[in-house]
């Protein structure tokens, strides 16, 4: 006797196992009592559960008494898509049938598509999907999706080829002023594209157009790629000039020279006002000769201190001791040597 496989809690198809039954009578196949999606119960050999034999408790054929299958959009759908693609006379089949799109011979049953179907995710409002576009429909190639994913999927979205160049029908009508949906009508209708796309109006295409465009874009996309690349050199050149200034600072090193450059240690004073003291900061600057000053800023304490401290041989006058404190940064000149 082969291995016991417990299937509790297992799905098949619209199937849960529940729990396994002991045998009755003279069969001694082991069964299994299942829950459907739809509400429905029903008792199921394991070996039909496994091997997909059963996959409801029956509910299409309960479904299909009520309501006939021309009613069902699920049969609609399985219609349509055989239609498209076995029909040389649908409107359709020239995206289909005659690229070789076909569907399979498991869903030439419509009761075997419906069970599928409710098994992978069928709800009313989506619609089916190829996954790839070139490949049949079949139960491998096939997903529900809703109705705005498929339209950007669809086909008739394919590239279309115009002046040596590829665009989606979505951008040419952008580029040509037209509708979309006057343009897919013209297309339905057999028109091909250019004529498709013409319009009286004020858009005109050329070529000199078509490639102005495509350097736009191609430059567009290269300045990001430059503006990423010199964030991360900016980034670099920070941290190895911190590097330096600490090294120089550490060794008393003002300057030095490396093949033909100089490197030198430069330190600037930024002051600023105490922030509790800036009235008496002002009255102090109107007091020592500075009432023509209209507002202390950077710009103006940084110049009009820096006269102040070549007038008292290099330091800061006594009557702005604590009205003002000094910041220094150091930075790294770098500059051509000079020749001698």
């Amino acid at each position: 006797m082969g291995k016991f496989k417990d299937l509790t809690g297992q799905q098949f198809g619209r199937l849960t196992a529940i729990a396994r039954l002991p045998p009755h009578g003279k069969n001694t196949a082991l069964m299994w009592a299942c829950q459907c999606e739809c509400g429905g119960s029903i008792v199921v050999r394991g070996t039909d559960l496994t091997n997909g034999h059963t996959m409801s408790c029956g509910c299409y054929r309960k479904l299909t008494k009520n309501v006939p299958n021309g009613q069902l959009r699920l049969h609609r759908i399985w219609a349509n898509m055989k239609q498209r693609c076995g029909n040389p006379k649908s409107k359709d089949y020239r995206y289909y049938g005659e690229r070789g799109i076909r569907v399979c011979d498991a869903w030439s049953d419509f009761e075997t598509f419906f069970y599928w179907a409710m098994a992978n995710g069928y709800k009313e409002g989506l619609t089916i999907e190829r996954k790839d576009n070139d490949g049949d429909y079949c139960p491998e190639n096939c997903i529900w999706i809703t109705a705005a994913r498929q339209q950007s999927n669809t086909s008739k979205s394919r590239r279309y080829r115009l002046y040596g160049k590829e665009f989606t029908l979505t951008e040419l009508c952008r580029l040509y002023g037209q509708p979309r949906s006057t343009v897919e009508s013209r297309l339905q209708r057999g028109v091909p594209i250019q004529e498709a796309l013409k319009t009286s109006g004020r858009y005109h295409l050329n070529t000199k157009l078509l490639e102005l465009s495509d350097r736009l874009k191609e430059l567009r996309a290269k300045k990001s790629e430059l503006d990423a690349q010199s964030k991360g050199v900016g980034e670099e050149i920070e941290n190895v000039t911190i590097e330096m200034i600490d090294l120089m600072t550490t060794e008393e090193l003002t300057s030095f020279n490396r093949n033909g450059t100089t490197f030198s240690l430069v330190t600037q004073q930024y002051p600023a006002p105490e922030p509790e003291r800036k009235g008496e900061l002002w009255e102090a600057m109107k007091a020592n000769g500075f009432e023509d000053l209209f507002t202390i800023n950077s710009q103006t304490l940084t110049s009009t201190l820096r006269e102040l401290i070549e007038a008292n041989e290099g330091v800061v006058p006594d009557w702005l001791s604590g009205l003002i404190k000094i910041a220094e940064k150091n930075s790294i000149r770098v500059a051509k040597s000079k020749k001698y």
